[in-house]
């Protein structure tokens, strides 16, 4: 029989976490005859800077790990991959040439990148202490109040007139021209995660998108849906009480892929006091939110569209509403400047104390009963 892997490269906030968990219940059912390995990133990131430099054991890691796969069929998986493409080739290639796979397949999912950098900064960008400090630079460079707007709002307007978006066409073109040279024994698939909107099941869609033969009746069981969420309180309080301190003082609370968790403990205390968070929609109006992601979906729209052709992934997923708008740097600055001016600064520092509290209060107590 034929031997298959598949590279599994995420991306991060594209389901990676619930797809990895789906794979672990199929490498259980099937007792040996399929191969799951979740890889170490420290590892990776040395192999990756070892590749670059031609250096002497670049491959130790990876061959250690495509050494202990005795099954037929096989996934690696981790979503750093995804920013990795000169590794995955790599990888691909030491697969065929000293592993006696005879089929690869790169598997990657991404997602709108509005939808995007919300769900990123909900994970690390609140915690984030250089990313807060960062985006306060551009307000005050442009001579704007940053303490009338949420943290994320800046996140989302700082993102708007840098113009770093996530660009899934040239990274798979990347891709693509990475594994070129294998004789077409490494094949690359990609689509949009499942959406409210468009929904389907992310196993299923894996296994057949890979041509994985798993001769599972019960797939659908072990289709995970991992998707905690932090408690709001949790992100505005830490982003606000953050963003106050200055660059050179130290906090307690976990930065970025730190004590998640301690955090959601700290979330499961705060579900059980009242919301206060009741106030947050008339303090800070969804609309200028939504103007920012509809600007970033209008920009996006073209490469978007080019990912679409080249995966065969499905238009719809990238479509920008119909009353998105693409504005100009002059627009957003004095649309930034409107919604200040709308705001009343001392309600939005009470409302801040208030969560802040409520957030320091549901950390004390899960540090006093640890």
């Amino acid at each position: 029989m034929s031997r298959t892997l598949v590279i599994h490269v995420g991306a991060q906030k594209c389901a990676s976490s619930s797809l990895q968990a789906s794979l672990r219940l199929v490498h259980q059912a099937l007792k040996g005859r399929f191969g799951f390995c979740f890889l170490n990133p420290a590892q990776l990131r040395a192999a990756d800077l070892a590749i670059g430099k031609r250096g002497d054991g670049a491959f130790g890691y990876i061959d250690q790990v495509l050494s202990r796969q005795t099954a037929d069929q096989v996934v690696i998986s981790h979503e750093m991959l995804g920013n990795r493409p000169a590794l995955v080739s790599a990888i691909a290639e030491r697969a065929l040439a000293v592993f006696v796979f005879d089929r690869i397949v790169i598997s990657g999912y991404t997602r709108l990148q509005s939808s995007y950098h919300v769900s990123a900064f909900a994970q690390w960008y609140f915690r984030d202490r250089k990313r807060l400090l960062s985006d306060i630079k551009v307000f005050r460079g442009l001579g704007l109040p940053w303490r009338k707007f949420t943290a994320q709002e800046r996140s989302l307007f700082a993102l708007s007139l840098s113009g770093n978006d996530r660009n899934w066409c040239a990274n798979y073109r990347r891709f693509l021209a990475g594994v070129k040279h294998l004789s077409g024994r490494v094949n690359v698939v990609s689509c949009h995660i499942p959406t409210r909107q468009l929904p389907y099941s992310l196993l299923q869609h894996f296994v057949e998108s890979t041509g994985l033969n798993l001769e599972l009746e019960d797939l659908a069981s072990m289709d995970v849906r991992k998707n905690q969420s932090f408690h709001p309180v949790v992100i505005h309080g830490v982003s606000s009480f953050s963003s106050e301190l200055p660059a050179n003082r130290q906090s307690f609370f976990p930065g970025p892929h730190e004590g998640n968790r301690w955090l959601f403990r700290v979330c499961d205390r705060l579900s059980q006091q009242p919301d206060v968070m009741n106030g947050f929609e008339g303090l800070f109006s969804a609309a200028f939110e939504r103007c920012l992601l509809n600007h970033l979906d209008s920009r996006t729209a073209a490469d978007n569209s080019d990912y679409c052709e080249l995966m065969s992934v499905d238009q719809r997923y990238f479509q920008p509403l119909p009353e998105a708008v693409l504005k100009t740097d002059d627009e957003l600055k004095d649309l930034a400047s409107q919604v200040a001016k709308d705001r009343q600064l001392k309600a939005i520092e009470v409302f801040n104390r208030e969560v802040e509290n409520a957030c320091l209060s549901a950390a004390r107590q899960e540090i006093v009963s640890s």
